[in-house]
């Protein structure tokens, strides 16, 4: 822990030297320095991102190359063209992991922090430009705070007790990442110098969930940590780059429970497969489509119903407490119901039985019709065959439903006709309002399967429907008002015009 602590303030105290002194003019820059910085590798937008730097970010990559860990003009070219803020920059300079790792006189392969990873065929956990927007890194916490050993050092690679030494076990056996992880995360005295907000029992939920009980019995397909977080590219949650950002969520979760191959295996608690068309599903759902289509990031995501680390398939008796987090209105509604008592009696998974899961549609009116194999019709033929209230119920609500629906389109037509007549219609768009607000309450009280409960909704849309039949009457009268009046003023103007020109004949007639 000490070690870990030295290592983050020393970078800390890095970046924030250079602070005081971003002001202060460079000094020309050695012959070393200007024999790099004249070479074709170096392009005049990282030439002119460098001469903006501050003083002491000059002094510290002078020093780099005096020392050998900048070596070359390829590598002080792909340092420079990440272009970092001055003390990242500063605080990259001074750590020799990061430099080392970039220079491709130095390293190959996977040990190779590379600009363009897939086109040097590098792992691509090894992308330089995603290494120093890392939330660690720019934190002050570099290769050193994980892998081991002091970045001020030449070379030092003590890598800590908790990080396998065998490179194949660190891969297949991936039991030792959320302890590893943990060091910091779960340390309330270390994260409170970064993030005091940030919680720390990450680790004991993730222990509770399904992932970390597979994880637990060996299983190293299940994920963890880096699964879902990445690994030198992480981001804060807020970040629109994060890959636990609300919109790539189901891209994150997507990436294993999509993949038939690697979910092969699992099974359901009924002993069934674990389907692997969720991400499919869940994108074509109402819910996907507001979040990934429309950018809404108040639409649930994947975590929002199973958890973040705590993720856990949602049981029978909680599906209805996880949906009403967001409808909290049917979920009071439904409890007062008829129907609860039959699904309690049946162990339905209640939301889940009329509306799905991943694969949520919009509702619509034509649910509750009465036509052989529409949703309510269905299960009362099944299910409610002693008792005829039940289907009359809901043919009830589609009539009343429809009626409202038809009501509000077709005065929705009528009342723009009344303004395109020149005639006040913001009357009638006051009544539209009310009617189109009882119109969504009243499909949201069919959640009781009451009508009296219901008939309380729908009853102020009744109301403004027969207000907007007397105010278009109204408007109706007003209009044909104006016309008797135009008329009437026409007829008159045209007869004073008659006798104007009566006069005006008769006096020319006077002075013949």
């Amino acid at each position: 822990m000490m070690r870990r602590l030295a290592a983050v303030l020393c970078l800390l105290t890095a970046a924030q030297r250079g602070v005081g002194r971003a002001d202060e003019p460079p000094t020309p820059p050695s012959s070393a320095l200007a024999k790099l910085l004249a070479d074709p590798a170096v392009d005049a937008k990282a030439h002119a991102y460098f001469d903006a730097l501050p003083a002491r970010a000059h002094e510290l990559t002078e020093k780099a190359i005096a020392g050998e860990v900048v070596t070359g003009a390829q590598h002080l070219a792909a340092i420079l063209s990440l272009a970092m803020p001055p003390s990242v920059f500063e605080a990259a300079m001074e750590d020799r992991c990061f430099l080392c790792h970039s220079d491709p006189e130095v390293h190959t392969g996977d040990t190779l922090f590379s600009p363009d990873p897939a086109a040097g065929g590098h792992p691509k956990h090894m992308d330089l430009t995603k290494v120093v927007q890392d939330v660690h890194f720019r934190r002050g916490l570099s290769c050193a705070g994980c892998h081991g050993g002091d970045p001020t050092a030449a070379m030092d690679h003590d890598h800590p007790a908790s990080w396998p030494t065998d490179s194949d076990r660190r891969h297949t056996d991936r039991r030792w990442i959320p302890e590893f992880c943990s060091r910091c995360h779960a340390d309330s005295a270390f994260m409170r110098q970064f993030n005091p907000g940030m919680p720390t029992d990450q680790l004991a939920k993730y222990r509770q969930s399904q992932h970390g009980i597979v994880l637990a019995a060996g299983d190293s397909r299940a994920a963890q940590c880096v699964s879902c977080h990445g690994v030198h590219g992480i981001q804060g949650a807020k970040s629109p780059r994060s890959s636990v950002y609300p919109s790539r969520v189901p891209e994150t979760c997507g990436a294993c429970h999509a993949d038939a191959k690697l979910m092969a295996g699992f099974k359901l608690p009924d002993g069934s497969p674990l389907p692997t068309n969720q991400l499919e599903e869940y994108r074509a759902s109402v819910h996907g489509k507001a979040l990934l289509e429309r950018g809404d990031l108040g639409a649930p995501a994947c975590n929002d119903c199973h958890g973040n680390h705590a993720a856990m398939p949602p049981q029978v008796a909680s599906v209805a407490e996880i949906c009403r987090t967001c409808h909290a209105r049917n979920g009071t509604l439904f409890d007062g119901s008829k129907h609860k008592e039959a699904f309690v009696k049946h162990h339905w998974p209640e939301c889940n039985v009329c509306h799905g899961k991943h694969s949520i549609a919009r509702t619509s009116d034509a649910m509750l019709a009465p036509d052989p194999g529409a949703l309510c019709q269905a299960c009362h033929d099944k299910y409610a065959t002693n008792n005829p209230a039940c289907k009359a119920t809901a043919t009830y609500f589609h009539a009343e439903l429809l009626g409202l629906s038809a009501s509000l389109a077709s005065f929705t037509d009528r009342a723009e006709l009344v303004a395109r007549r020149g005639l006040d219609a913001d009357p009638m768009h006051d009544q539209l309002l009310t009617l189109s607000d009882s119109l969504k309450q009243s499909r949201s009280y069919i959640h009781a399967f009451d009508r009296s409960e219901f008939n309380q909704a729908t009853a102020p849309g009744h109301a403004s429907i027969a207000s907007l039949v007397e105010l278009e009457k109204a408007a109706e009268g007003d209009l044909l008002y104006r016309r008797v009046g135009l008329a009437i003023a026409v007829v008159l103007i045209a007869l004073l015009m008659l006798l104007l020109w009566l006069k005006v004949r008769r006096m020319e007639s006077g002075d013949r």
